[in-house]
């Protein structure tokens, strides 16, 4: 290699790293903004295809964005975090003046005094010691998830900012899209054949298990909330965005919050609200994946349940709140990228896939 071309590859490599550095505190705006503008651009086209001027029709579509998701987004957000703050400060209250009566309750049915006896009699731990680790780990918890949201309500100025960006961003990403996307086709090293493959497997993989298991959680979520307020939980808002979480999980599912507060409610002498959200959480909440999901996926590839199960824990660990969405993208994208490499020359078509004719 000639001395000049190495010059040239280290002056790209230090642009491409320098490049980095600037984009970097806005990667994760970017990311949001990349999120809803895929998630929204088949409206944006119906849009562009009524007004001829392309500025117009994306001002137009980031407008109405605005007001669908984003608007709702932030009061939900600010809501949530209020809530959270409450109920966590209770929480923490609650359990120094040791008041957590519907855990009483639980112990008195499990047999806890037998777990105790077996601690103290084979472990050399006292129930008095067994009593003071679990109320040390409960106000752990407590302080930790309290100084998280906590913390989201100071940085209510970076969230504003972020907000702007992600606004900003999604103009020029509607606007400029369909040529962004068209670099990206001639950019891909794969045949024609197994390109279009790729981005149509794509397109299906990530409808089915990103937007789908998006829509499902918020559903979930929504009426989970409010069954939660019909039964007079405290903090509607917070345990229903904690359920739409749970419901992204396969498996898991919203009841892992609804079933426990069923339960304690009965266990309180609560019968009239503990059964309403014992039939509403499994007739209405839990009953919506199983309708809605069949729906939205209406025959589209779908991802392995273990796969979105890691994805979407993986990309929260990776990159906290946005982890949740890109996680799944990015392991959606890989999978299709190797069934294009994988199944060759093989291309979608009506009915299942057919092999192409050989050249």
């Amino acid at each position: 290699m000639e001395r000049s071309a190495v010059w040239l590859w280290a002056l790209f490599a230090l642009l491409l790293y320098l490049t980095y550095r600037i984009f970097a505190p806005f990667l994760v705006p970017l990311a949001w903004a990349g999120v809803l503008v895929i998630c929204f651009y088949p409206v944006h086209r119906r849009i562009r295809q009524r007004l001829r001027r392309p500025n117009l029709a994306a001002l137009t579509t980031v407008l109405l964005l605005t007001i669908i998701i984003i608007v709702p987004a932030v009061l939900l957000t600010g809501a949530f975090a209020t809530e959270a703050v409450e109920a966590l400060g209770d929480f923490q209250r609650q359990v120094r003046e040791g008041k957590l009566s519907g855990l009483s309750r639980l112990g008195q049915v499990l047999p806890v005094k037998k777990i105790t006896t077996w601690l103290a009699t084979h472990a050399n731990i006292t129930q008095e010691e067994v009593h003071a680790i679990i109320l040390k780990n409960f106000e752990r918890l407590a302080s930790f998830i309290a100084g998280q949201a906590t913390r989201l309500v100071r940085n209510i100025l970076v969230f504003v900012f972020q907000l702007f960006v992600i606004i900003f961003a999604s103009f020029y990403l509607f606007r400029d899209g369909p040529r962004a996307v068209e670099r990206l086709r001639g950019i891909l090293p794969l045949k024609e054949k197994q390109r279009e493959r790729l981005l149509r497997t794509a397109q299906d993989v990530l409808y089915a298990s990103v937007y789908s298991g998006l829509i499902v959680a918020m559903v979930q979520g929504a009426l989970g909330g409010v069954l939660f307020m019909l039964v007079g939980i405290r903090a509607a808002v917070f345990w229903g965005v904690i359920m739409g979480f749970f419901s992204l999980l396969p498996v898991v599912g919203a009841w892992v919050i609804w079933l426990p507060a069923a339960i304690l409610l009965l266990l309180e002498g609560e019968l009239a609200r503990g059964l309403l959200l014992l039939i509403g959480g499994a007739g209405v909440v839990g009953l919506v994946d199983n309708f809605l999901r069949p729906v939205l996926i209406s025959g589209r590839a779908r991802l392995n349940g273990l796969l979105v199960f890691i994805s979407v824990l993986g990309g929260l660990v990776a990159f906290g709140p946005i982890g949740v969405v890109l996680g799944p993208i990015i392991v959606a994208l890989s999978v299709a990228i190797v069934d294009a490499y994988t199944l060759g020359e093989e291309v979608l078509v009506e009915g299942g896939t057919a092999p192409a004719q050989p050249s």
